[in-house]
């Protein structure tokens, strides 16, 4: 009988704005929020996003390599906007055709939300996989299997949110200036 693994991983942002104390500030950031193409574009990068509709974009993860396998989730997003919050949660995903894993089964789930309070943009992301274990991995514990599962999704978040604390402020700044 196959074994699933399932891992997952939370990674929570602060980002303080500069001049958060002026008059304006929250409404600037939470108006910025609406520009949901161009928010989820600062945190995925252009390059592996693809717009399919409105509020709804596939974004290409870097190929991943554990142990002997190589993989590559794609993943259809949805987005939400609500008063204040922009929400990203995934609809869909699959392994690219290319990769070494042969998994019909491959589940990966997204949810995330950015906020403004106050001067700040806050936000969560959580990241989950489950999968049956691959033959090829059959012979490692299960355990040393999913804390390096919890390790991969870990590092994916924390490159999203290096990302974000990289780019946010710049792009906001020059969204400001625009509007």
């Amino acid at each position: 009988m196959a074994m699933k693994l399932a891992f997952s991983a939370r990674q929570k942002l602060g980002l303080a704005l500069p001049g958060s104390s002026e008059k304006g500030s929250s409404e600037n950031l939470t108006a910025y929020l609406k520009q949901e193409e161009r928010v989820v574009r600062v945190l995925l990068g252009s390059g592996a996003l693809q717009v399919l509709g409105p509020a709804h974009y596939r974004y290409t993860l870097p190929r991943l390599k554990v142990f002997q396998l190589q993989v590559q989730p794609i993943v259809d997003l949805r987005t939400m906007l609500l008063p204040q919050r922009l929400v990203i949660r995934s609809c869909q995903c699959h392994l690219d055709s290319s990769t070494v894993l042969a998994v019909n089964d491959f589940q990966l789930q997204l949810d995330s939300w950015l906020e403004a309070r106050g001067g700040q943009l806050e936000g969560e992301a959580s990241l989950a996989v489950q999968v049956t274990r691959p033959r090829l991995l059959r012979l490692l514990p299960k355990t040393v299997l999913e804390s390096t599962g919890v390790h991969v999704l870990a590092g994916v978040l924390g490159g999203i949110k290096a990302r974000m604390s990289r780019k946010f402020l710049q792009d906001f700044q020059v969204w400001r200036r625009e509007n």
